[in-house]
């Protein structure tokens, strides 16, 4: 995390660079990365580069979209072997009918919901709502990145209000 941030602050100056690594740090998030994307928008915030921030907002939005994407296609792939693997197991097939009837029953609306929040992870809803998508008739690709695309400029939105709202109240 301190090589993380080190490697942000260097880069924070170089715009293009920094966008780069805020897209490819998105990107990982969404696949394999269980910490929130946040640590990139930190000094943007604190300067009040509003300008810059929509930018990093578009590079994250962009990095999630990509890596929802690539765990939607596996999803898609990976779903017959996961239902096939499951009826071995009553606590598996359990597990996989209520995952399927969540995705099923909160859509695009879940997912855009559960992304938006900012500090979560968003590794796990990815992978749920790809996953357990019902051979792919749940959720329909092209929502469901739109889904992750917005649900990431809400994030960004949602953390700068909160960000500027407790600078007000302390003075910053």
């Amino acid at each position: 995390m301190v090589d993380l941030l080190q490697i942000l602050t260097d880069a924070y100056h170089t715009p293009w660079l920094y966008l780069l690594i805020a897209f490819t740090y998105a990107v990982l998030v969404a696949l394999v990365l269980p910490i929130p994307i946040e640590i990139a928008l930190l000094a943007p915030l604190i300067e009040r580069n509003w300008g810059y921030l929509t930018s990093i907002a578009i590079a994250i939005a962009a990095g999630k979209t990509v890596g929802a994407w690539l765990i939607f296609w596996l999803g898609l792939n990976l779903e017959g072997s996961v239902r096939k693997w499951s009826d071995r197991w009553s606590l598996a097939r359990w597990f996989v009918a209520r995952a399927e009837r969540l995705v099923g029953k909160t859509g695009y609306t879940g997912l855009y919901l559960l992304l938006s929040v900012p500090m979560m992870s968003d590794t796990i809803p990815i992978y749920v709502y790809s996953l357990f998508n019902e051979e792919g008739k749940a959720l329909e690709q092209n929502m469901f990145l739109i889904a992750n695309f917005l649900a990431a400029v809400n994030r960004v939105a949602i953390l700068s209000v909160a960000f500027v709202i407790g600078a007000n109240l302390i003075h910053l």
